[in-house]
């Protein structure tokens, strides 16, 4: 089954949304008064006026996909509730489509997502849901902009009287308010009041929370290190997948291993313990001889087997190995859901990558949330197991530079924001007196500041707000994101290198699931006349966009400088093996050479290889089409046309998974 999300979607509609309101914003002025200036503040407030709390009578945790009746009941505080008064309950950005609180209804009893709300003294309630592109707060409370505003339109209520609200309501049949398709820990239901009818909602100090927990056993997931040295042990990850990207955290089959080809060291039958949590890592592993091998795992109870990426084995490891990472993820400190540390421990235990990174958006994460991801980065860098990279989101419009993501090889960096967008109303932004960057050459100049042996590098991405290529600095912007959940963009990311641009190419899942390194699926949109967003289930690839990088170790130095170096490539999620090079040139270098270059390219596929492409300045001069799993591709252009240009390995399976590699540059005039 397909994990179908408006990840994608949502960003583009902050952008949209923002695109009109964001100059206006600003004219509004950062120096604007404004009431509160953080949302601990509005808590404050609640308490200090006794504004009311939630009390929520529904079931602590709700499989994925599945619905439940939700009953919430809000008591007037204090401070009474006046005519015109209400409540707001908000639910987060990034939640699928399938969440039906984005589609309540109050027409059909029968139907999913059914809704009732009452004031126990038989008040008058009026029902307003904001949930399109023109949703009017969507400024003043993105990331939590979604939102079902309960409206008292009868007699004031008194302190001890209450609202009830049932998402979902059963008593006339429905099945419930249906649930999103991801896992998720504290899954929030946000409310703000309005006792005073005044139009100033307050955050509630405390909102109710219940676990999304993720559903049956629906696939197997096995991933290995993709270069391994003969006789000595190593370890294969086994994780269920529950069809839309979660641990199957109950699975309790057995799993039986085999390889192809002999000498292969391998464990026993494993039953899946409780601890396990859906995932586990099978150390000892071992292989006698050098070659290609693959690790097939089966529960054949249950009907589920899998197969590991290539796993090249060599009598003696290479100089420089190969890990995978996935470096653009977001979390509930931005518009993503689960902790920072939720996100890295996802990359660690579940999809098993080498380096991880979270970057949140700069512009909604607060001093308070970038001390927890500096001090949670760190915590999770293990040299030699798991590095961690701390970086940011600096999230402007694609006229001021569009989106770029900061990276350090340092412990520590300051956060600086974009304030394209800024909303003082908005009590998620930062109130400070440090206004930022405004454009990304200003990005560009603060941190040259702070620019110190290769230390820092930015990286811009398609996402909401493309990247624009009208601005490049060589020193800061190395590399390009070619591909993430948001869509395969190498029609954008080939402008940047024809205009010149020597940029690495790297990917990564831009996931805003908490999955770090196992994308979602992409979908087809739609939008309504109204502005609401559709979606439609399509046949495209799960676990999209990881980078890999070639580094002779794997700690946070290194791989940095392997990234810095565009010893990388991109794919869109399977961990195909590519290497690359044009007349001895590694891929990501410059250099000259004599004579006609001569471009050698192997890969090792998870699938059959369909096409393996030598492209040349943006356009394919060669192709082969192996037919197999392992490709050779051998070329010599003899075209006479050398000077000033870049090549590079497009890779595509048969079943649609690609691989793109960093360019080799040739005769440019400088060598790196």
């Amino acid at each position: 089954m397909m994990r179908a999300t408006i990840l994608a979607v949502a960003v583009c509609l902050v952008a949209a949304y923002f695109a009109g309101s964001g100059k206006q914003a600003q004219r509004a002025g950062y120096e604007s008064p404004a009431r509160f200036q953080s949302e601990e503040e509005s808590r404050q407030r609640a308490r200090q006026v006794g504004a009311g709390e939630v009390s929520y009578s529904g079931p602590a945790e709700v499989e994925v996909d599945k619905h439940a009746e939700l009953a919430l009941r809000f008591s007037v505080g204090k401070a009474g509730m006046k005519t015109g008064g209400g409540i707001r309950l908000a639910t987060a950005h990034g939640m699928g489509v399938e969440w039906g609180g984005w589609a309540l209804q109050t027409q059909s009893p029968a139907a999913e997502n059914y809704l009732t709300y009452r004031a126990s003294t038989g008040a008058a309630l009026k029902w307003t849901a904001y949930k399109t592109l023109a949703n009017p707060l969507f400024a003043r409370y993105f990331p939590w902009q979604f939102i079902n505003e309960f409206t008292l339109a009868g007699e004031a209520l008194k302190p001890g009287d209450f609202i009830e609200i049932k998402l979902g309501d059963r008593s006339g049949g429905s099945p419930g308010v249906r649930m999103q398709r991801w896992d998720e820990s504290a899954f929030e239901l946000r409310f703000y009041a309005d006792p005073f009818g005044a139009g100033e909602h307050l955050l509630l100090p405390k909102n109710p929370t219940l676990k999304i927990t993720g559903g049956p056993a629906r696939e197997l997931q096995v991933i290995a290190p993709s270069d391994w040295q003969a006789g000595k042990p190593g370890w294969v990850n086994v994780w269920v997948d529950d069809g839309y990207g979660n641990p199957a955290a109950g699975y309790r089959g057995t799993v039986a291993f085999r390889a192809e080809g002999d000498g292969a060291s391998l464990p026993g039958a494993y039953t899946f313990q409780a601890a396990d949590q859906g995932a586990h890592r099978f150390a000892g592993i071992a292989f006698a001889r050098p070659g290609v091998y693959r690790v097939r795992v089966s529960d054949d109870k249950a009907k589920l087997s899998a197969e590991s990426n290539a796993i090249v084995v060599r009598a003696n490891l290479p100089k420089e190995r190969l890990y995978w990472g996935d470096i653009h993820t977001h979390t509930m400190y931005s518009d993503g859901r689960g902790s920072p540390a939720e996100t890295y421990e996802f990359g660690k235990r579940i999809s098993a990558l080498d380096f991880c990174a979270v970057s949140d958006h700069d512009f909604i994460t607060t001093d308070r949330m970038w001390q927890e991801i500096k001090e949670v980065t760190a915590r999770y860098n293990q040299p030699g197991r798991y590095v961690t990279f701390l970086a940011y989101e600096w999230s402007g419009a694609s006229e001021v530079g569009g989106d770029h993501n900061v990276y350090t090889s340092d412990p520590d960096m300051p956060l600086i924001r974009c304030y394209w967008w800024y909303n003082y109303d908005n009590l998620r932004m930062y109130h400070g007196p440090n206004k930022g960057a405004n454009h990304v050459e200003d990005l560009f100049r603060m941190l040259g500041e702070r620019f110190r042996n290769e230390n820092l590098l930015v990286i811009p991405h398609y996402g909401g707000r493309p990247g624009n290529p009208a601005w490049h600095n060589p020193k800061l912007q190395r590399a390009i994101e070619i591909f993430s959940d948001h869509r395969r963009s190498e029609d954008w990311a080939t402008g940047f290198l024809k205009q010149g641009y020597r940029l690495g190419i790297m990917a990564s899942t831009d996931n805003h699931a908490g999955n770090a390194g196992y994308g979602v699926r992409r979908q087809e949109r739609m939008v309504g006349q109204e502005g609401e967003v559709f979606s439609r289930r399509s046949p495209a690839e799960r676990g999209t966009s990881l980078v890999a990088a070639y580094a002779p170790e794997l700690t946070r130095e290194a791989v940095f400088q392997a990234i810095y170096h565009r010893r990388t490539y991109a794919t869109t999620g399977s961990r195909i093996i590519l290497r690359f090079e044009v007349s001895g040139l590694p891929m990501g270098s410059e250099g000259r050479v004599q004579g006609p270059p001569r471009i050698v390219a192997e890969a090792e596929g998870a699938a059959p290889v369909k096409l393996l492409r030598i492209v040349k300045n943006g356009v394919v001069i060669h192709s082969i089409a192996p037919a197999s799993r392992s490709a050779r591709i051998e070329y010599t252009d003899t075209s006479g046309d050398y000077e000033n240009k870049f090549y590079y390995i497009d890779l595509v399976q048969e079943d649609g998974e690609k691989a793109i590699s960093s360019p080799v540059w040739i005769n440019t005039g400088r060598t790196s």
